[in-house]
């Protein structure tokens, strides 16, 4: 019977972390693929990525009730980030009007674009 709580348990631990929302057109980065970066100061956020992706990402949109971040393509598809935004950058995350899409190679930036993000109210 342990088992069973501590199987539920991790898959909660889990969740909070990795992405579980269906989107029309699936997730667009693996965990590994890509992290997020906010100045604190700045208030300057980008996600790097490692996976080339094209440059048809028309908005983000964040929801603070789950963490999750949908990207709206040019053609209205959405999509999955990825992961949830972590407890650490959430503060600032949520400030943000505009995030960097970045691609980089070996730690070197390859390209980028710019973004806008928008914040569904929270319940």
């Amino acid at each position: 019977m342990s088992d069973h709580i501590e199987n539920n348990e991790s898959k909660t631990m889990k969740s909070a972390f990795s992405s579980d929302k269906a989107s029309s057109s699936g997730i667009l980065f693996d965990k590994s693929e890509f992290s997020i970066y906010v100045n604190k100061v700045t208030r300057e956020t980008y996600i790097f990525h490692t996976k080339p992706i094209p440059k048809d990402i028309a908005r983000l949109e964040y929801d603070p009730g789950d963490h999750s971040v949908i990207v709206v393509k040019k053609d209205g598809t959405h999509m999955d980030l990825g992961a949830k935004v972590e407890w650490l950058v959430r503060p600032y995350f949520t400030a943000a009007r505009q995030v960097g899409i970045v691609h980089t190679k070996d730690g070197e930036v390859v390209d980028g674009f710019m973004v806008p993000i928008t914040h569904k109210p929270q319940k």
